[in-house]
């Protein structure tokens, strides 16, 4: 079948069996693209827990590292480097942890937000649209069937005015419908290009945020590591040749 962009608002009215069956064509896309819709925001949803969970990770290491000083070692003598470092340690945990607040916080914001606002409003509209217009086309099959079955005695000629009223406003009903519901179709085709790119920019860019201060901490850190390593290595040294 060849690629249709969209559409045609002034095929509505004549609800053709060729209309019709390009109307199955979008209905069919805007399923898959209900069930797709569902399963990446799940995706994101676990990308945003585990951020979440980092955060509480890293504010517990913070608080276990200060907690060293705290212990009733028997042997603590000459623990005041380590306690000292451990407190910078946590101190660059701390800084660690703010950023992934913030990340999770972007995450929430311009990845999860923005998808699951196009779900309840875009796909939640066509859904709605979709359900409206197949009632109005079975209200507008039953005036029809109704008008089919008049007998055709002239005694019946109020009657008859009345069920052409009701064929004629079951036809409106349907026909606006049916252009709602089109127009509909047709924007989604364009607002799930959007949809789909919009939160993965704002993933990209909170990780790249995120990563630039995380390499800031961790060059802190390893300078504070490599001062402490090298420390300690002259203080085993010294305790060998005491030996």
């Amino acid at each position: 079948m060849p690629a249709v962009d969209k559409l045609l608002l002034e095929e509505a009215l004549q609800d053709s069996p060729q209309t019709r069956s390009l109307l199955s064509v979008f209905e069919e896309d805007a399923g898959t693209l209900t069930d797709y819709t569902n399963q990446l925001l799940q995706a994101m949803q676990r990308v945003y827990g585990a951020q979440n969970e980092m955060c509480l990770a890293t504010q517990q290491l913070s608080k276990q590292l200060l907690a060293y000083e705290k212990q009733n070692f028997a042997l603590g003598k000459g623990d005041e480097e380590v306690i000292s470092t451990l407190h910078y340690f946590s101190k660059v945990v701390d800084e660690l942890n703010v950023l992934h607040t913030e990340l999770a916080k972007q995450l929430a914001d311009t990845m999860v937000l923005p998808i699951i606002q196009f779900r309840e409003k875009d796909l939640t509209e066509v859904s709605t649209l979709k359900d409206l217009f197949g009632l109005a086309s079975n209200e507008h099959d039953l005036s029809m069937a109704k008008y089919s079955r008049l007998p055709k005695k002239k005694e019946n000629e109020k009657v008859k005015t009345d069920v052409v009223k009701e064929v004629a406003a079951a036809r409106r009903k349907q026909h606006l419908s049916s252009l709602q519901y089109y127009c509909a179709l047709n924007a989604l085709q364009y607002r799930k290009r959007v949809a789909m790119m919009e939160p993965m920019i704002g993933f990209a860019h909170g990780q790249s945020r995120n990563g630039r201060g995380c390499r800031e901490a961790e060059c802190r850190e390893e300078k504070k590591s490599a001062t402490f390593y090298n420390s300690t290595r002259v203080l085993g040294r010294l305790g060998g040749s005491v030996g």
